[in-house]
């Protein structure tokens, strides 16, 4: 027992190095954004905002580690895409090497497939790679979620944002 409270101590102090380390990392990239030029007066957004945008939602992935490790919660609920029903309990499972070296190829191949495949047909696999990576999706997660996912984000950036994105093979019916 006291080697289990140990092991769960070092993993901690892991975590909040990690998290702290994060947190930095955002913030730099907020100061680094502050220093592109503002860029042209028919842009309202101008070219500093992605960059910040960036930097803080690294930073808060940092605190949210930072808080998750702090507060050491166990079990959790299940969340809007895990497909389990109810109130029902999910374990989070230890870090695993494996998932984090799948998800950086799944996300190498995924930034090699975005500008030839395009947006909307590389983005769903990716998504399901990755759900596949970190486990637990049921098939119907499986199916919905990079529907979902790819939709919103494909109309956030191209209508929204007015950002466009790679079509690919697909862009005559784009």
């Amino acid at each position: 027992m006291a080697e289990l409270a140990h092991s769960q101590k070092n993993i901690s102090r892991r975590e909040i190095a990690i998290a702290v380390c994060l947190a930095l990392f955002g913030a730099v990239v907020i100061a680094l954004g502050g220093k592109i030029e503002p860029g042209v007066y028919t842009d309202p957004l101008g070219p500093r905002v992605f960059p910040r945008a960036l930097g803080v939602g690294i930073a808060f992935c940092g605190l949210l580690l930072g808080v998750g490790a702090i507060f050491r919660w166990q079990p959790e609920k299940a969340g809007l895409l895990s497909g389990a029903e109810g109130g029902e309990e999910v374990e989070r499972g230890p870090f695993s090497p494996m998932r984090l070296l799948g998800a950086v190829a799944a996300t190498a191949i995924y930034v090699a497939a975005f500008e030839p495949v395009g947006y909307l047909i590389a983005t769903p696999f990716y998504v399901v790679a990755i759900l596949i990576i970190h486990g637990g999706a049921t098939w119907r997660t499986l199916i919905v979620a990079p529907v979902v996912i790819t939709s919103v984000l494909y109309v956030v950036f191209r209508f929204a944002l007015r950002i466009p994105v790679p079509g690919g093979v697909i862009e005559g019916l784009l």
